[in-house]
């Protein structure tokens, strides 16, 4: 079952499944290398539900709000 990033726990690798986002969106996000099918790690979490998430080495910070519409499932 995917949940959301913004409730996916600490690092755990997991996989990008869906992203919920109009196509001016998720284009930028696939600018920065998120993209359905990528694995990535939380490495950190914000009070208001943004993370840090590594992926190929970089990390990159979410706003909760976009966090909201990103669903993984854990990586196998």
């Amino acid at each position: 079952m995917d949940e959301s990033l913004r409730t996916c726990p600490l690092g755990v690798d997991v996989e990008i499944c869906r992203m919920d986002f109009e196509a001016r969106s998720r284009f930028r996000l696939n600018e920065l290398g998120l993209r359905v099918h990528e694995p990535i790690r939380v490495i950190q979490k914000a009070v208001f539900g943004g993370c840090v998430v590594v992926h190929s080495g970089e990390r990159i910070a979410v706003d909760g709000g976009t966090a909201r519409h990103i669903f993984v499932v854990p990586r196998t």
